[in-house]
């Protein structure tokens, strides 16, 4: 993992406004406490009934599997960098974990807020291409472990706005844009009206940081997931529309003002001996901010998501095979981002 980023960051679309797609399933296990009232015993009990369940399909072949209390705080801060578990996850001491397979899209939280959180992550916008896959995975989960189910109530889940089906989708959007002229916090009103829940880029409880909104999917009850679907794509959509044409307003009107903000960004990644990680993913932001408007020709989407990867604080620890104070990372965080620059000749 510390050779490659996960496979959903390796596309970008051409206009880079939608960086991934998620889609996810909150299931439980009938018979058994939700993992918030569980005692340690059971919780360590419906893991290990999770894990062999999962470890038994064809499909799933393959997984990794990471128990919690087998990671120390710099594994578990290196597994949220990557998307594959929530802050969440890591509240219990024992009974939690997760499962992955080696592309990374795929990822299989156990004990978190339910006993099982499945979720699949494309690059893009293909929303349809990850419900497919977490359909085929919910199908044979389920058809060895028996869900919580009602007729009245669908999929029974700790948190009543998952009721129903369980399903939640979500994007990654960067809206650089919508934030240089101002328009964002019109189009955070619109969406939270309309029912779209705004996160940072690690998702709950996260800023927003380097222009990147996680919109997702709120109440799931009373809708299928193709309807879930449809209507979020449609609402995504206006602000892929609006992002595109404030770009375009820029370009035409304030061509000067983005040039300078693209190569400032630019300057300061190749330079700078100190960088914060939130510095950081507001610079590389602008860089491509810059590709899009065809300013830089040796620098590809796909070198600045692994940037932003590893980049990142337990990443950097990993790399360097230590424990690093925050001046440490900071130092060592503009050094690798120099080389790295360096590397493709620039």
């Amino acid at each position: 993992m510390l050779n490659k980023i996960p496979e959903w960051l390796k596309s970008a679309s051409k206009d880079d406004i939608v960086i991934s797609s998620r889609v996810r399933l909150a299931r439980n296990i009938k018979g058994f406490l939700f993992p918030s009232s569980a005692s340690p015993e059971e919780l360590l009990k419906i893991y290990y009934r999770i894990e062999d369940a999962i470890k038994s399909i064809d499909v799933l072949n393959g997984m990794i599997s990471l128990p919690s209390w087998e990671l120390d705080e710099i594994g578990k801060k290196f597994l949220i960098e990557r998307h594959l578990t929530s802050f969440d996850l890591f509240k219990k001491d024992k009974g939690s974990g997760v499962l992955f397979d080696e592309s990374e899209r795929i990822s299989i939280m156990i004990n978190e807020e339910d006993h099982i959180r499945i979720q699949c992550i494309y690059e893009d916008f293909k929303i349809e291409e990850a419900f497919i896959k977490i359909l085929e995975i919910d199908d044979e989960i389920g058809s060895i472990l028996t869900y919580s189910y009602k007729e009245s109530l669908g999929f029974i889940t700790s948190c009543p706005t998952n009721l129903g089906t369980g399903f939640r989708a979500s994007v990654l959007l960067h809206v650089p844009a919508l934030f240089i002229t101002g328009k964002i916090e019109e189009v955070l009103k619109d969406t939270i009206s309309e029912g779209i829940i705004i996160r940072g880029y690690y998702g709950e409880g996260s800023e927003i940081v380097g222009n990147i909104l996680q919109c997702s999917t709120s109440s799931s009850l009373g809708k299928s997931e193709e309807e879930i679907i449809e209507d979020f794509k449609s609402k995504i959509y206006k602000i892929i529309e609006m992002e595109k044409k404030e770009r375009k307003e820029l370009i035409e009107k304030k061509h000067t003002l983005l040039e300078d903000k693209v190569y400032r960004a630019y300057g300061i990644l190749k330079n700078a001996r100190k960088l914060s990680s939130f510095e950081t993913m507001e610079l590389i932001s602008g860089i491509r901010l810059g590709i899009n408007l065809g300013i830089f020709k040796n620098i590809n989407y796909s070198l600045l998501n692994e940037i932003m990867i590893f980049q990142q604080p337990a990443h950097l620890q990993y790399k360097f095979e230590r424990v690093l104070n925050q001046e440490e990372r900071d130092y060592l965080r503009s050094f690798y981002i120099r080389k790295k620059l360096e590397e493709i000749g620039i």
